[in-house]
């Protein structure tokens, strides 16, 4: 059993314990979540299961989508609702216009110190190690992208103060960007709640919580849990190729293509999803252009 399970995490529920579940209930698969969610938020994770833990470092690049809460006035330790609040401050009430002014300068590629309690390695153990322990791990400023931030909600009287819709790349602390919001703001703040509604393609649509997954695979009906694993993969181009070329994939050597159209179509930093001729995906392969020539090169070969 080869694709990707697109799970709607319940809360208080590590990303660890799904991909336990869902080994349980796929014995003898390998099984690996792509892109962690803390235990306090919900959505979407996408389980890899058998060939498709291959393509799971695609599956981390893909752009996230986040519902976030961010509460005004309390700083807390964690930079959430699960950490001991350190400060507290008046809520001013602000016009809608200041706090979407706000938002819009942190659109575009930002700096972030990781939260002291995440999994970020500092001599080999996380940070949350060092802070449990009551001392301060050095963290350096790591760089994110922030394609959309959009303010959905804004409730002066009660928590959480904004509801925030944000698009980004991978390695975005949500928490830490709602804890640099409340500052930009001028009374601090911190997460409140976070709902992951999209990685890539897939979404809340095609998500399926563990009670239902649960269901369909005591029925033994696993295909309508896995999803094929190019659904990940939409990003880039395809191409189909024929029997003889998708061998030389698979033996690891290159295949020459030839024409304007085709290297019009293709980038040499992307890779190219490979389908037979009865479409059914076999690999992914990184394009070498020179002019109108073509050469493909086996990234993963994903299927006999």
């Amino acid at each position: 059993m080869d694709g990707i399970v697109v799970i709607n995490k319940p809360p208080h529920v590590t990303s660890h314990q799904v991909v336990r579940e869902v080994r349980y209930l796929f014995p003898g698969v390998k099984a690996g979540h792509s892109g962690t969610l803390d235990p306090m938020a919900t959505g979407i994770l996408p389980v890899c299961i058998g060939k498709a833990t291959r393509i799971a470092e695609y599956v981390m690049d893909l752009p996230k989508t986040y519902r976030a809460g961010i509460a005004f006035g309390e700083i807390t330790d964690t930079e959430d609702s699960t950490g001991k609040i350190l400060e507290k401050t008046p809520v001013p009430l602000y016009k809608r216009a200041r706090l979407e002014e706000i938002l819009s300068y942190f659109i575009g590629e930002i700096e972030q110190i990781p939260p002291a309690y995440s999994a970020v390695k500092y001599k080999g153990k996380p940070l949350y190690y060092w802070a449990r322990l009551g001392k301060e791990a050095p963290r350096s400023v790591r760089k994110a992208y922030i394609y959309e931030l959009k303010l959905l909600e804004y409730n002066p009287e009660h928590k959480p103060h904004l509801l925030i819709e944000v698009k980004c790349s991978k390695g975005t602390y949500i928490r830490t960007l709602a804890f640099d919001i409340g500052r930009a703001a001028g009374c601090g703040g911190h997460l409140h709640t976070l709902a992951r509604t999209a990685v890539g393609p897939m979404n809340l649509d095609n998500a399926m919580n563990l009670e239902r997954i649960k269901e369909l695979a005591a029925a033994g009906s696993y295909e309508q849990i896995v999803s094929p694993m190019d659904i990940a993969l939409k990003q880039y181009p395809c191409l189909t190729l024929g029997r003889e070329q998708i061998k030389f994939l698979k033996d690891g050597r290159p295949v020459n293509l030839s024409g304007e159209e085709i290297a019009n179509e293709l980038s040499p930093e992307k890779p190219v999803r490979i389908y037979d001729q009865d479409y059914y995906f076999r690999a992914l392969a990184l394009p070498v252009i020179s002019g109108a020539e073509v050469r493909l090169k086996t990234l993963k070969f994903l299927s006999d």
